[in-house]
């Protein structure tokens, strides 16, 4: 997919995502994004199997079931998520290593004046890329 210039994220799987993270205070929170043509078509919350503050990893069952339901409805997966509960507002140096899915989005939550704020990244070759993230209401799909 690479290439992307915009990932468009719709309102009911940002607000998904954004309640898991408040959820989850203690502990970084992950998932997926799965769409089509850069849209969002929906957000897979994952458990993190670490259970820690600095580090996540998804639960390797979880996340096979949710590469087979992307599979099964011909979508790709368009980002993965995971929150930084002290910052950084990027990628770490080790969310950088660990990049394994070459063209698609890494979505990092971190805590902000108002809230929690969300960044898009692509990550490739060690190489740090912001990608764009539209919010848009479901009656503007497709």
């Amino acid at each position: 997919m690479g290439g992307l210039e915009v990932l468009y994220l719709q309102m009911v799987h940002y607000q998904t995502m954004i309640d898991q993270v408040k959820k989850f205070e203690r502990e970084e929170t992950c998932g997926l994004i799965a769409g089509v043509d850069q849209t969002s078509q929906a957000v897979y919350p994952v458990t993190n199997i670490l259970h820690s503050p600095v580090r996540y990893r998804m639960d390797p069952e979880q996340q096979l079931r949710v590469f087979n339901q992307i599979d099964e409805n011909e979508w790709e997966l368009l980002a993965i998520y995971h929150s930084h509960l002290q910052g950084p507002p990027g990628p770490s140096h080790m969310d950088v290593a660990e990049a394994a899915y070459p063209g698609v989005i890494h979505l990092i939550w971190s805590p902000s004046a108002g809230g929690w704020e969300c960044n898009g990244f692509l990550i490739e070759k060690g190489l740090v890329t912001e990608v764009p993230i539209q919010i848009i209401d479901r009656d503007s799909v497709g």
